[in-house]
């Protein structure tokens, strides 16, 4: 039952294209809570923001590129759409706020998504450091999440590698 709910969530988040759909992303590497995709021609990494393997809740999406910016999906049932900004720490570091851009949301029956403005040397801190913390809030709910980077550098490879 769980694989399927996955299946299907995973389905809704990613472009759906009539004939064309399998052209419209690709699994370029996946493990763990990191996967690298190529979705209408960018390459992004995708890290799973979770409590545990059964608390999906949200994914914070990266690009190696500054022509496209940050995306945050969050699930609708468990979080709904997160507001004002997201808050991003590297190991025992202060937080710094990425904020959304204004009026850039969008949905669909299973996630609510947003552009982040800046996400500039993320992709450098994840492969470096030992943890990430990233936290929001969607008005009336905080929600933290404490990623352990162990693998990350494979997974930030893999991105660079894409094509």
């Amino acid at each position: 039952m769980r694989l399927s709910w996955i299946f299907a969530a995973l389905l809704v988040v990613f472009p759906w294209h009539g004939h064309g759909a399998e052209n419209a992303y690709k699994e370029i590497y996946k493990n763990g809570r990191y996967t690298v995709r190529k979705v209408e021609g960018a390459c992004k990494l995708e890290i799973v923001l979770s409590k545990n393997e059964r608390d999906f809740q949200a994914i914070l999406a990266l690009f190696p590129s500054d022509d496209y910016y940050g995306e945050l999906f969050t699930e609708k049932e468990k979080v709904g759409l997160a507001r004002d900004k997201v808050l991003i720490a590297f190991d025992n570091g202060k937080p710094r706020a990425h904020p959304f851009i204004p009026d850039a949301d969008a949905k669909d029956s299973f996630w609510r998504w947003q552009y982040l403005e800046d996400t500039q040397d993320l992709l450098g801190s994840i492969q470096k450091k030992g943890e990430m913390r990233v936290s929001f809030s969607n008005g009336t709910r905080n929600f933290e999440f404490a990623v352990p980077l162990k693998g990350s550098g494979k997974a930030i490879q893999a991105l660079r590698n894409c094509r």
